[in-house]
């Protein structure tokens, strides 16, 4: 099999996860067939190269829980910026009208936010 190297590059921050829980300013992400193999700065060559600019890159992050019903109801005024209980109000009378297409929708549009953000 062929290497393909990605590198991603001059995110603002790379925020590693790592037992420091270091954030790197301005560093780059070296990919070779889909795994990570270098995080840092001064990384300069690869066959594809993406440039993470304005961007906070989260490597190796797997996103493993959402609620694509959601996304639908995202922009509820009443439900923006409130607490547990007055979203829960605001949106569960919402939630119980939805039927099969609704949620279908909503997932579907979910998913495609989702890989726009290049969430996994």
């Amino acid at each position: 099999m062929r290497k393909t190297t990605t590198l991603i590059k001059n995110a603002d921050v790379v925020v590693t996860m790592d037992a420091k829980r270091a954030e790197l300013k301005g560093a780059s992400i070296l990919i070779e067939n889909g795994a990570i193999i270098e995080v840092g700065n001064n990384l300069s060559t690869a066959d594809e190269i993406i440039d993470a600019t304005g961007c906070v890159v989260t490597p190796g992050l797997i996103n493993t829980h959402h609620h694509l019903f959601q996304s639908l109801v995202r922009g509820v005024p009443a439900g923006q910026d409130a607490l547990l209980f007055g979203w829960l109000k605001t949106l569960y009378p919402i939630f119980q009208r939805m039927e099969g297409e609704d949620m279908y929708v909503s997932a579907q549009s979910g998913l495609a936010e989702l890989a726009c953000l290049g969430v996994l």
